[in-house]
């Protein structure tokens, strides 16, 4: 059941090659992790976001908190940052958490 806050949640998921599996867009075994109707799937081929974030050097710089369980080494990755209402580009997240099953209750409670 929805709470009355989440009625307008909207996700985007950036699938970006991490691994070396990761040679185009993701199946749907893989967007079925995420399969709300509320989630919009894209496919990044050239890591472009995580470039423009700055990459893992800075990832502790996008949100007022942070939960970061291993080290990234070339792409921000395995991650999930959620934003206020009326978050604009270039905004600081609220919260950024990686790995996401790790932190999936840190994640649940700031939705």
């Amino acid at each position: 059941m929805k709470s009355a806050g989440q009625s307008n949640v909207r996700v985007f998921v950036v699938w970006e090659p991490v691994l070396v599996t990761d040679w185009g867009n993701p199946s749907g075994a893989l967007t079925s992790y995420v399969a709300d109707a509320r989630a919009k799937h894209f496919w990044d081929h050239d890591r472009r976001l995580s470039a423009l974030w700055g990459g893992p050097g800075r990832a502790a710089e996008l949100a007022t908190a942070n939960q970061i369980g291993f080290r990234m080494k070339d792409v921000i990755w395995d991650s999930a940052l959620v934003y206020p209402p009326g978050a604009r580009w270039g905004d600081k997240a609220k919260l950024l958490v990686a790995p996401v099953a790790k932190y999936s209750s840190a994640l649940a409670g700031a939705l």
